[in-house]
């Protein structure tokens, strides 16, 4: 069998999709006596191959999606995305017996088989007849670790509270800055541990003189990718913008602090909220940042809440999700 993923990644739009996508190529190509063939394509910033350099299935990187070209037939295509043309979708889609997507937030989900989603709960009205959502279908990069849970405890007990603060791979609107502008005023000793990913342009000196003026916090800047997990588990708590990374920190058993860009992407963190694995900081604004210094003094002088978000998390998910995907795709194309 053969099977062809097709993604967008971009500086403006995050690299969420591409992660969680060759995530699962890497793995079905590596671990499927059933595909002989993967192939993959990547939408959008040309510049990010260096992200599929170590991968060993077949794949491009186009800068826009009309110059999809795609002349073989598949037995199944993967979409990770979030809108497409629609007539550059149905045409493909004839090139295939079965067409998945693994955002729930994509424009041509009513015209796609099927659809796995990483929580439970949904929005969009117009989903495919098949369904399989819950966090056992959340893809997990494999570099990330459960964090043990005697360095947690450890690193717990430390005189200053190490904090991780991850905006995304790219952070097109710098938000990094505006978070450590706003917890430069929080009143708790901290370490913060800056994950920057591929994309992230700006400059690391302003990053470093916004802690280094008036405050006596330390900071340590990290340019991370296939080890940003083990960077992470230096770290009690972690600061992000919802994405995938949300599901990893849980199954690490990191408790985080999710922002949004609006709320009606709450659906997508909501489950792990509920289940005491990460907190929401509502919408990222200057406001709610300023009320996150409030949160992080309430955490460091009530740890053993943060504790019981380790455990919580750990207990969630596991790295189960790639193998289940792949067993439901095969027992289909097997019909």
């Amino acid at each position: 069998m053969k099977a062809l993923f097709i993604c967008k990644a971009s500086i403006n739009t995050g690299l969420g999709h591409l992660v969680r996508s060759k995530t699962l190529a890497a793995y079905i190509k590596k671990e499927s006596t059933q595909f002989k063939q993967v192939d993959f394509i990547s939408i959008g910033d040309t510049s990010l191959e260096k992200l599929l350099l170590s991968d060993h299935f077949s794949w491009k990187m186009i800068e826009q999606e009309n110059d999809l070209n795609i002349s073989d037939n598949y037995d199944v295509i993967f979409f990770d995305m979030m809108n497409i043309q629609s007539d550059i979708f149905l045409k493909i889609k004839q090139q295939a017996r079965l067409t998945v997507s693994l955002s729930p937030m994509f424009n041509m989900l009513n015209f796609t088989d099927i659809l796995f989603n990483r929580t439970k709960y949904l929005v969009d009205s117009k989903l495919p007849k098949e369904i399989y959502a819950g966090m056992e279908y959340s893809i997990i990069q494999p570099n990330c670790k459960k964090i043990n849970t005697d360095i947690f405890q450890s690193n717990l007990n430390l005189p200053f509270f190490p904090i991780a603060i991850s905006m995304g791979g790219t952070d097109a609107a710098n938000k990094t800055l505006k978070c450590l502008q706003a917890l430069k005023k929080c009143s708790v000793p901290a370490v913060f541990w800056v994950a920057l990913g591929e994309g992230y342009s700006y400059s690391y000196d302003e990053l470093i003189n916004e802690i280094k003026s008036n405050t006596s916090h330390e900071i340590i800047l990290v340019h991370s990718n296939r080890s940003m997990w083990h960077i992470l588990q230096n770290c009690v708590f972690l600061i992000l913008m919802g994405g995938i990374t949300s599901y990893e920190a849980a199954h690490a058993g990191l408790p985080s602090i999710n922002f949004l860009e609006t709320n009606e992407h709450y659906f997508l963190i909501r489950e792990i909220v509920e289940n005491n694995a990460c907190f929401y900081g509502d919408i990222f604004s200057e406001k709610n940042l300023l009320q996150l210094n409030e949160k992080i003094e309430d955490i460091f002088a009530n740890k053993n809440e943060l504790f019981n978000m380790h455990l919580q998390g750990k207990s969630l998910m596991d790295h189960n999700a790639c193998a289940i995907i792949t067993r439901i795709v095969t027992k289909k194309l097997r019909k």
